[in-house]
């Protein structure tokens, strides 16, 4: 028999009353009781809200002791009735009701609001109305009760963790830059940072930590951004909120992250895709300072931006990215004309396709521009099926870093008008049948492009790149370009023309032929590690897939060495002639390290060309331009200007319809500011 609840009134919750855990000598388990009251939120009752984890609540991989989560379901007495929750709900109970104090001057209430609890999962209309109502149940809340799930007797895994935490948390941020770190087992990178050395088994227990499932949780987000207070529980350890976010900044502001993820890699060798849990050790406690920021700030929060950063948490449903956020995003807005329709309007269907369509058209409308089409992915990555092309997915992880950035609060924050002079015309905001009508210039079509895989990590890429560059020299040049503009339009066009924050000038190009010396130094590392190992095979398979491999690398080495020599002279201050990217590599093989400034060359311009080319492809077009636009491009897809674009975009024509694909937002050297927006508009939809 299900349970019965009462009806709500407009505008009351229910609140969980007299919790009481009784131990049951015969069994073992504690038995959980308590009851349901129903509260207007307008008389501002006092109580707290709990912000937990509907699953197991653990990141597995990573644990020291491994746990057996059940997924069978608990019964508790509610109002005298059966009421049946998850294993890690009724874990957080046992823990509230057992612990009725709090944490320094902070005290917990007698009544706390549990979602799973309180509101009627089985009525569908209720649902929608307590969900829009979720943002001002957090805020009125006195405290909101985080549970992290439980801390096994036996498993030194969370002391080792919290130990870290408070460590990372006392990092002074005047180092957050200036520290250099090398890896997280030298202890110079902990002299640096002015902490105690941390090793690797402690780390590991750290990844595990800040991979529990509340810290990846969509719903979080909103949880944590209208409280008032926390009181954090892991197992029966209470944590300080401020000493996570501290921690949390570091690993932001330092490299910290991606020195964890690398660590990782290097356990687990069978962690490749961006969207493992391994890129995550640097997301999911750095996104709770993310958010943490965002209350603070004075102009208001977009959709767009929102949603964005929603990738960045796992779901449970794929429109609940869209649903979690709306209450943070409609307090920010005043206007009039959205507000509680606009939220109908998003929640009308609850597909997810139908809701990812909606919440873009939205997007686009309150930000007056089509920005949102730099979050749109590149089709390999794409999740959701029914998505017109327009559309990003945002159950897609965020593998790629947007060419334009998202709208701001100010017109100086952006650094491209590719459409300068184009006027934009807000789409409608109706049932579109997924279309949307653009206005636009065709600029030019695709004609070349580098044959690379589909990741950064392919040796073949830096000899696919020097290909195009090869190919562009020698076609026919309609532009007029000297040599020495082409090679310009190379180097700029694969870091996006951007280098440490700023416009690539002479430091930038100084620094770039540290990308062609940084990538024969992993390539020779790849291949003495290959055969130091044919030195002990552990067997005759592994031997001749060694071999293999070995002979594979040195066929690209060879090749792309013959590539670099005939280019470098053309011009050896773009790319470096063979004397001197050999010269590099002897400095870093025999003191370990790159001189100071070679190596701050290296980490600053490879992040410039990460940031830029992952995910991307670059591409010549019939008019003698270069770019990078999506891995998904093709010969013949049109490069277009787009009035409400800052950046050019790529499409491609659909056959017999007469309509467009939107392949993806592209830079284009020598266009991003206006130069091709002259000639013909048209009128096109996307779909």
């Amino acid at each position: 028999m299900s349970f019965a609840y009462n009806p709500l009134k407009v505008g009351s919750i229910r609140l969980i009353t007299n919790l009481s855990i009784i131990g049951n000598p015969t069994t073992g388990d504690d038995e959980i009781k308590c009851m349901l009251e129903e509260v207007d939120l307008t008389t501002n009752p006092n109580y707290d809200c709990l912000s937990y984890t509907w699953e197991d609540p653990l990141y597995q991989k990573y644990l020291l002791v491994p746990r057996i989560y059940k997924n069978s379901p608990y019964p508790i007495e509610c109002n005298g009735q059966i009421f049946t929750v998850t294993e890690n709900l009724r874990d957080a109970l046992v823990t509230i009701g057992n612990s009725r104090g709090g944490r320094g001057d902070l005290q917990r209430q007698d009544k706390i609001w549990i979602d799973a609890v309180c509101i009627d999962q089985t009525n569908e209309e209720e649902k929608i109305i307590q969900i829009n109502m979720m943002g001002q149940i957090y805020a009125n809340a006195q405290s909101v009760v985080v549970w992290l799930g439980p801390e096994m007797p036996d498993d030194p895994g969370v002391k080792n963790a919290l130990l870290i935490m408070r460590r990372l948390s006392q990092i002074p941020p005047a180092r957050y830059k200036t520290a250099v770190l090398s890896r997280l087992g030298n202890v110079d990178t902990y002299q640096n940072l002015g902490i105690e050395f941390i090793s690797k088994r402690e780390w590991v227990c750290f990844g595990a930590f800040i991979l529990r499932r509340w810290f990846c949780r969509m719903w979080v987000v909103q949880e944590t951004f209208f409280a008032k207070n926390f009181i954090v529980y892991c197992g029966s350890n209470i944590l300080p909120w401020s000493q996570i976010t501290s921690a949390s900044r570091a690993l932001k502001e330092t490299s910290l992250g991606s020195l964890l993820n690398e660590m990782m890699e290097d356990r687990d060798r069978t962690i490749r895709e961006p969207s493992t849990a391994s890129e995550y050790i640097s997301n999911p406690i750095a996104n709770q300072f993310r958010f943490h920021e965002y209350k603070n700030q004075a102009y208001p929060l977009k959709l767009e931006r929102l949603l964005a950063d929603s990738r960045y948490f796992g779901v449970k449903e794929a429109q609940d990215r869209v649903f979690a956020v709306l209450n943070i995003w409609k307090p920010k807005w005043d206007r009039a004309d959205m507000e509680e329709k606009t939220a109908a309007f998003i929640m009308k269907n609850i597909i997810p396709a139908e809701v990812y369509e909606r919440a873009s058209i939205v997007a686009i409308r309150e930000t007056g521009n089509l920005k949102l089409l730099s979050l749109v992915e590149d089709k390999r990555w794409r999740r959701l099926s029914g998505l017109p092309s327009w559309v990003p997915d945002f159950s897609a992880p965020p593998v790629w870093t947007p060419l334009a950035g998202l709208s701001g609060p100010a017109k100086s924050m952006n650094r491209w008008d590719a459409a300068a002079g184009l006027t934009f015309e807000l789409p409608a905001e109706t049932d579109s049948h997924h279309l949307l009508l653009v206005k636009g210039i065709q600029v030019d079509d695709i004609v070349d492009f580098a044959e690379t895989d589909l990741n950064l990590i392919d040796e073949h890429m830096m000899y696919t790149l020097l290909e195009v560059l090869s190919r562009y020299l020698e076609s026919t040049n309609p532009s007029g370009a000297s040599t020495t503009d082409q090679f310009e339009a190379f180097w700029k066009t694969l870091i996006k023309d951007s280098f440490l924050g700023g416009l690539a000038g002479p430091k930038a190009r100084k620094a770039f032929p540290m990308i062609i010396v940084h990538f024969f130094r992993e390539l020779d590392y790849e291949i003495d590690v290959l055969r130091k190992a044919l030195e002990n095979p552990l067997n005759e398979n592994e031997t001749g897939t060694q071999v293999n491999r070995i002979s594979k690398l040195s066929e690209t080495y060879s090749r792309t060495r013959r590539l670099i020599e005939n280019l470098a002279a053309l011009d050896n201050s773009v790319i470096p002639s063979w004397e001197v990217i050999q010269q590099a590599i002897k400095m870093k093989n025999e003191n370990g390290v790159y001189p100071e400034e070679m190596h701050e060359e290296i980490i600053n311009i490879m992040e410039s060309f990460d940031s830029a080319y992952q995910c991307r492809r670059l591409f010549r077009t019939k008019k003698g331009f270069l770019g990078i636009s999506a891995q998904s491009l093709d010969t013949n897809d049109g490069v277009w200007v787009l009035a409400g674009a800052d950046v050019p975009v790529v499409l491609r024509r659909r056959p017999n319809v007469g309509n467009w694909e939107f392949v993806g937002e592209a830079y284009v050297h020598g266009i991003m500011n206006g130069e091709a927006a002259i000639g013909q508009e048209l009128s096109i939809f996307l779909e």
